[in-house]
């Protein structure tokens, strides 16, 4: 992860986010949870307690009914529940045994107190219906018709079970009671064993009452308060509330619940936190290992294709496809990076276009600049011809010259028509504003009209043309262009060529492409002059020019028709003479 990078930074503030829920839950569970634990209880135990208490005073349950009930509130409140008087004396007992004496009476053995965790397992064993038991304990029925016992020994032929000594063994006199057992009302004893020590406990610290308790319970206040257990330190929650029975002796409904679970579960919740701190802490990692995934790895790439953007590169592509947000942004960027593309194209091209267009109106405006300065430099010589013999007509000349003067004017003149023609058919071709009127071509038969022609030229130097084509050859052209082509070519052979030789024209097909070559015999042409022949005006021998009778425009308009036609040409010097070439493209 980089330092900077989106990993690094969700991995921070995920880390943190953990962090900060961690400490407060376990501060919470720490500082406050065990205070808030422990108001909550206390604040259940009166609800509940109240509602007992409502639902014990409204309903005259049987001793069976009043024992169901007691056990149902201590099963599901985990606590302790008693019924006593004023003074501290159980009263309706619901868990007791009871014995028929030998005399007939019945005497009940009150269990609440006796049941703990020494006994229990004697007492489940033990006491069954018909067997013999002596009961040691005391009374305060005594002279009733079935008095209650409270015992703190119950012995049958065999054994015996202790129970504690409770508050009242110091104030009631010791007796026993023998006789056999009719019935048995129990609680749950693998619960109700395990605390019944503490209970007793709880009872010797609260009675008798103080006489502050004693008012609240009178005016029907229900009494709460924590009270620990001196030996083992164990927090419990006494609960004290009066049964609220009209013209009946006041009884108090006695709970004790226990607190001890909290710090239970505190301690372990404390295990529980260091553990799952370090779990976190793997989970923080994993968390962002799957969000480099899931978030930075696909922005990263994201990223890449921005920054190829920013370098106008728009041929990379993003490869992301996901339906939610960073797929959408993967196809916008696409989308933009084809857009731009596409745009930055179409601007090249402009602008290579327009580069274009730039470039040619310079060369049309250098090609102006020259063709005027080219034709002026030409037609001067002619019109200072025109002139110098026309003063001499005018000054009045002699008879014999007069006749001479005037075929010269006429000559310049006819010369100055004909350079002024080709220089209009020469800006006409650069300026493409000619159309080809194409057919089929037989070149043979055109080169020989041609040379025909051109009869007095050869005649005049004692030249010959040999046409040399083993088979009839066809092209595609504009037949009137090409036979300006090819009577420029030949007229510049002749005017070049050696008097008393051969001008020797090939045709031949080679790979589908027609060849046709101009040779003559004469001076070859210098290696840096060959590129320029084909300019408007270039003349090798300046000096012969006029006396040649040549414009200087024939090759340039030669190519500009060749152009046209997308013909190849070119000019090489032979080992006699100098060679023009022209190949026609396929049909």
């Amino acid at each position: 992860m980089r330092r900077n990078g989106v990993t690094m930074k969700l991995f921070l503030v995920m880390a943190g986010f953990v962090v900060l829920l961690y400490g407060t839950t376990v501060l919470a569970q720490l500082i406050w949870f065990p205070d808030f634990y422990q108001h909550q209880k206390i604040s259940s135990m009166k609800k509940k307690l109240s509602k007992f208490e409502q639902q014990f005073s409204a309903s005259h349950w049987s001793d069976m009914q009043l024992a169901k009930e007691m056990g149902r509130f201590m099963r599901q409140n985990q606590s302790h529940l008693i019924i006593l008087t004023n003074t501290g004396k159980l009263v309706d007992d619901p868990f007791h045994i009871t014995l028929l004496q030998e005399d007939g009476k019945r005497v009940k053995v009150s269990l609440s107190l006796f049941i703990n965790g020494e006994n229990a397992g004697w007492i489940r064993s033990h006491l069954k219906f018909g067997q013999k038991l002596t009961v040691k304990g005391s009374s305060s029925d005594q002279g009733k018709a079935e008095p209650t016992v409270y015992p703190f020994k119950i012995q049958d032929a065999a054994s015996a079970a202790w129970g504690t000594e409770t508050f009242q063994e110091s104030l009631l006199p010791v007796q026993e009671w023998t006789g056999v057992l009719t019935e048995v009302v129990l609680p749950d004893l693998a619960t109700w064993s395990q605390r019944q020590g503490l209970l007793v406990q709880a009872l010797d610290s609260r009675f008798p009452l103080s006489s502050e308790d004693q008012q609240k319970l009178s005016n029907g206040k229900m009494i709460n308060e924590e009270w620990k257990e001196s030996w083992s330190g164990v927090r419990n929650v006494v609960t004290i509330a009066p049964v609220q029975r009209v013209g009946a002796e006041q009884q108090l409904i006695f709970s004790l619940t226990s607190l001890q679970e909290v710090r239970e579960a505190n301690e372990a919740t404390r295990l529980f936190y260091a553990y799952f701190g370090m779990g976190a802490f793997v989970l923080i990692l994993l968390l962002a290992l799957l969000l480099s995934k899931i978030i930075t790895k696909p922005l990263l790439a994201l990223n890449h294709v921005a920054k190829k953007m920013s370098t106008l590169d728009f041929t990379v592509r993003s490869s992301i496809r996901r339906k939610d947000e960073i797929g959408s942004l993967s196809d916008s960027l696409n989308a933009l990076s084809g857009t731009l593309g596409q745009t930055l194209e179409e601007l090249k091209q402009a602008n290579e276009q327009m580069r274009t267009d730039m470039e040619l109106k310079q060369q049309i405006e250098q090609r102006q600049r020259k063709f005027f300065a080219d034709a002026s430099h030409e037609l001067k010589t002619p019109i200072s011809i025109i002139k110098g013999y026309s003063e001499g007509l005018k000054d009045g000349v002699s008879e014999n010259k007069r006749e001479r003067y005037i075929e010269v004017i006429v000559d310049e003149a006819i010369k100055m028509e004909t350079m002024v023609e080709e220089m209009l058919d020469l800006v006409r071709l650069e300026s493409a504003a000619i159309q080809l009127n194409t057919g089929a071509i037989a070149l043979a038969d055109m080169i020989e009209d041609i040379a025909g022609r051109l009869g007095p030229q050869l005649k005049d130097k004692g030249l010959e043309v040999v046409l040399i084509s083993t088979t009839e050859q066809t092209v595609e052209g504009d037949r009137s262009k090409l036979e300006q082509v090819f009577y420029n070519i030949m007229m510049n052979a002749i005017r070049h060529a050696v008097p008393q030789t051969d001008i020797m024209i090939e045709i031949n097909r080679h790979e589908g492409c027609v060849h046709v070559t101009i040779e003559n015999k004469g001076e070859h042409i210098a290696e840096e002059e060959r590129q320029y022949i084909w300019e408007r005006f270039y003349r090798v021998e300046r000096s012969r020019n006029r006396k040649m009778g040549g414009t200087g425009l024939g090759l340039a308009i030669s190519k500009q028709i060749l152009d046209l036609h997308g013909c190849g040409y070119g000019v090489e010097n032979t080992p006699d003479g100098v060679r023009f070439y022209i190949t026609f493209p396929k049909a």
